[in-house]
């Protein structure tokens, strides 16, 4: 079932874009393959090639030429899928159901998502002033993290014994005078490359603080080395406020059409499930088309993760833009 799960994605894509037009009424200029009499057209390869991002100029005709070579294989497949009369195996119906419904739900959800309308100038300057801990007060964070094996149990003793640390050798010092297993890791941390709650707490900190964190496995002291003040000119964050404020609402969009949909359905559940009434709010958005881009955009889970250095002030502008796109 696993196989057959990742072949049909494949298989349906040739069945949309590389089926049989025996007689068709397409000019022959539109045909750019032929496999065993089946036609690949010109449009099918521009779809394709939608999908592959943004070609450079010069690259398009070698770009164009291994993907055509890519949907001939597939069509080769596929031809041999149904000679086996696969396309008639219960499996391979489900797994094609399956990925229909999913792709009516997207194509419906992106129809959605289109109403969501550009957020005014107001909007994105609002938005700018209520997080200076992004932009205008942004800092880059240089952290010693120390993730203490079963230090959660002994988290009282540890904040004690650390408190006089002035500095992260100092820390790891005491960790090991204690026989606490712990690994260290030091990384560089841009504002926008934090978690907002961690944020908030690294920003009542002063150089020289440890902040102690309760993670699920470890416990995770964060000594804060060194802050570099690098603030973000409204002007330079606008895009990424901008692409963030569509996606947050494209998301509320579609939450309440789910929302309203289940409100308006007649829901019956059977068997096992006869007791179980449907929510009126859907548990989760549901994912959304990429095409839309609509996927609201999420802080990274893992504060202990290390990531790459941000550049010193004035060369950053492109690590600002990637950063704050995540935020």
């Amino acid at each position: 079932m696993k196989k057959i799960a990742l072949i049909v994605p494949a298989l349906m894509l040739v069945m949309a874009g590389c089926s049989k037009h025996e007689g068709s009424a397409k000019g022959s200029t539109q045909v750019v393959a032929k496999v065993n009499g089946d036609e690949i057209t010109v449009h099918q390869l521009n779809f394709a090639l939608s999908k592959a991002g943004k070609i450079d100029q010069a690259q398009l005709k070698p770009a164009s030429e291994k993907v055509l070579q890519q949907m001939v294989d597939v069509e080769l497949l596929k031809q041999k899928a149904l000679e086996a009369k696969l396309d008639r195996d219960p499996n391979v119906l489900q797994v094609l159901e399956a990925t229909r419904q999913q792709l009516l739900a997207q194509a419906y959800m992106q129809k959605v998502a289109a109403k969501q309308t550009p957020p005014s100038s107001e909007d994105v300057k609002k938005f700018y002033d209520t997080h200076p801990e992004l932009f205008s007060e942004r800092n880059v964070y240089v952290i010693q993290e120390f993730m203490v094996k079963d230090g959660n149990q002994h988290a009282s003793e540890i904040e004690a014994g650390i408190s006089a640390a002035k500095s992260g050798d100092e820390l790891g010092k005491w960790l090991k005078d204690n026989n606490y297993v712990f690994t260290a890791n030091a990384s560089r941390k841009a504002a926008e490359q934090l978690p907002l709650d961690l944020l908030k707490k690294l920003n009542t900190l002063k150089t020289g603080d440890t902040l102690i964190v309760k993670g699920p496995d470890a416990l995770v002291l964060l000594f804060l080395a060194k802050v570099d003040r690098q603030p973000v000119e409204v002007d330079k964050a606008k895009p990424v406020i901008q692409q963030y404020l569509v996606n947050a609402g494209q998301q509320t969009l579609i939450k309440n059409e789910v929302a309203a949909l289940r409100k308006e359905a007649k829901v019956e559940f059977f068997g096992d499930f006869s007791t179980l009434t449907l929510d009126s709010k859907p548990a989760a958005v549901p994912a959304t088309p990429a095409a839309a881009k609509t996927e609201a955009p999420a802080l990274p889970a893992a504060p202990a993760a290390p990531v790459e250095a941000a550049p010193e002030s004035g060369k950053h502008d492109k690590a600002i833009e990637k950063g704050l796109s995540g935020l």
